[in-house]
């Protein structure tokens, strides 16, 4: 008991140092995708009801949702210096916790325990219900992250800044499959192929045809990394991140040096 007590301070006290508004995910009715670290039950989907109750369901790693089963979950919420654990019910595939504390912005921490398994996997969703100032949205709900990230990255007009971006891009890819950022590596393996298609009509004539068949190959192993990531199974993502740095060689070949190198301005 004492270990779990202990596990659980730290995981608030690392919350309470997060404060960074990225992308969110959501399911198509509305819900908040949460990623999990495990293989057989990789997301959850959060909803809160009119009456402050969270309500959480499984998803497999399509976002598609999952039986419940015999999984289990504890749930605790609200301010650090006074947090409780809330009863959970299950209705069907759904579990529905008892009414939310008071509070406008803290942490829900949520430990999984799934049939047989020797211990926990926690996961978190940073509950500020303050309004925000664009969407007017409650920040945990709020999707403007997600307007010019991903899929909707905004593309440079000119070939530096499409370098720049990549090479930002990079960065990122090879940070979040070290830490095992899930969420962040959905947002860069959906932004990083829509950067990598701009540089063929950013590219002299001349090269366009080797460009095009780079671009291709980097594009598949993207997705051979975010299909790894997306089933929880980090490890099988290697072979690809090694084919990314390659090709990304390979095409910077092609360009001069002060282009393909280009960096973001601070």
């Amino acid at each position: 008991m004492k270990s779990t007590l202990l596990h659980l301070a730290m995981l608030l006290a690392f919350c309470g140092s997060v404060h960074a508004h990225g992308r969110f995910i959501f399911s198509p009715n509305g819900g908040r995708i949460i990623a999990i670290d495990s293989v057989t039950t990789p997301n959850a989907e959060l909803k809160v009801s009119a009456d402050r109750r969270f309500e959480i369901t499984f998803l497999d790693k399509d976002r598609k949702p999952i039986a419940l089963g015999e999984r289990k979950v504890t749930v605790t919420a609200g301010d650090r210096s006074a947090a409780k654990k809330l009863s959970v019910e299950a209705k069907g595939d759904t579990l529905i916790t008892e009414t939310a504390p008071e509070g406008t912005d803290y942490y829900v921490i949520m430990q999984l325990r799934e049939p047989g398994a020797a211990k926990s996997v926690p996961f978190r969703l940073h509950f500020n219900t303050i309004a925000c100032g664009e969407c007017k949205e409650p920040e945990w709900h709020c999707d403007c992250g997600s307007k010019k990230s991903g899929k909707n990255v905004e593309v440079p007009a000119d070939l530096a800044g499409v370098w720049a971006e990549i090479n930002q891009h990079t960065e990122e890819l090879h940070e979040g499959t070290t830490d095992k950022a899930y969420e962040a590596i959905d947002e860069v393996t959906e932004a990083f192929p829509v950067l990598a298609t701009a540089l063929t009509a950013k590219t002299d004539a001349a090269k366009q045809a080797d460009v095009t068949k780079l671009v291709s190959d980097l594009k598949t192993a993207l997705h051979g990394v975010r299909e790894a990531f997306a089933a929880r199974k980090p490890a099988e993502a290697n072979l690809h991140l090694d084919t990314v740095d390659k090709t990304l060689a390979a095409l910077k070949a092609l360009y001069p040096a002060e282009i393909a190198n280009a960096k973001l301005k601070e």
